[in-house]
């Protein structure tokens, strides 16, 4: 069978943990090379995967071989449309780390070059593979829930610093853009539009840094308008202490939704009509905490994607949007109003 040959550009932790060990474990895409301006590095990730890959220091030389079909695009943030729009213009396919880019006009000329060049882009919006989250789509789907009425979302963990030896730069506003909004809010400003499929039309927010070292914010609260007239609360922080919180409850007309409350992995379903119902459901999750790296279908999707076996679970497009709103919430703390998407 065909595979996808794969680089990878940037080895940190993300890296570490789901992009490489995934490509090497998988049945549709082999690991072909490294690329991290530290050599000792690499040589670590080699040691550690016990693998033999090339290595490069320079990524701009890695993309001149013609064995590789795709790369993954995982450096610190205002890296990730420089190299993927020079990627994608040496022909390859493309799978970037979200957020897809530090400013919407950078994500829209990502998705001009991806469609001049014919190539597929995909941003790695992680949390529409968990499976309580595709479960709470088919349920939303069915229209059990009625129309939407409000949503309320809460990300919030002790900082990247606890999780990564190399997370620095998530503290840097020249290279991360954003705190604890690019971190955690674009997976829950994502995974609203692909529960609700409706669009964010309106935002305000409130955003501070309480504890971080840095010149990026670590906690942001907002409201968001939805297409439908809906609200949604987004609370997205670095500063919660003793347990992760990683939830969305959806509050339709005719019953609730919670996703992720108590259990990480548990759904909760409260009807009004056409009967008084409360019942749950508890999915095996794809990885835990115990496990040597996070066994996730994401590169196995993306490199079916590429190789015509599958249809994307995300577009550019939801890339640009997730980017986009995060821009606007910004805009609407620095500005102190209501911010309107299109406007």
């Amino acid at each position: 069978m065909q595979k996808l040959r794969m680089g990878v550009i940037g080895t940190g932790k993300i890296a570490q943990v789901l992009h490489i060990p995934n490509i090497i474990n998988s049945e549709y895409a082999e690991l072909i090379a490294l690329s991290n301006p530290h050599e000792e590095k690499m040589e670590k990730i080699k040691k550690l995967y016990k693998i033999e890959v090339d290595t490069y220091t320079d990524y701009e030389t890695m993309l001149n071989r013609d064995d590789i079909d795709a790369v993954v695009v995982s450096t610190p943030n205002v890296y990730h449309a420089e190299i993927s729009i020079k990627a994608l213009s040496k022909g390859k396919h493309v799978l970037v780390e979200k957020p897809m880019a530090t400013s919407s006009s950078e994500a829209l000329r990502m998705i001009e070059t991806a469609q001049d060049a014919r190539r597929v882009l995909m941003v790695n919006h992680s949390q529409r593979f968990f499976p309580h989250h595709m479960k709470a789509r088919e349920i939303l789907e069915s229209g059990i829930l009625g129309e939407v009425r409000f949503v309320k979302t809460m990300f919030g963990h002790p900082g990247p610093e606890n999780w990564s030896e190399t997370a620095r730069w998530f503290f840097e506003k020249d290279r991360a853009a954003f705190g604890a909004l690019g971190d955690l809010g674009v997976h829950k400003i994502d995974l609203i539009r692909y529960l609700t499929n409706l669009e964010i039309v309106e935002c305000v927010t409130m955003i501070n840094t309480l504890e971080k070292s840095g010149d990026v914010e670590d906690i942001a609260s907002a409201v968001l308008k939805l297409s439908n007239g809906a609200l949604a609360s987004l609370n997205v922080n670095w500063v919660t202490r003793g347990l992760e919180e990683n939830y969305i409850a959806v509050y339709g007309e005719y019953g609730t939704i919670k996703v992720g409350y108590g259990s990480p992995n548990r759904i909760d379903i409260f009807l009004a009509k056409p009967v008084e119902f409360h019942g749950s459901i508890e999915l095996q999750p794809l990885f835990t905490n115990k496990d040597p790296y996070w066994r996730m279908p994401v590169i196995d999707h993306f490199a079916k994607v590429v190789l015509g076996l599958e249809d994307p679970i995300s577009t550019p497009e939801d890339g640009y949007m997730a980017v986009k709103v995060v821009e606007s919430l910004v805009r609407s703390h620095i500005e102190g109003r209501v911010v309107k998407l299109n406007g």
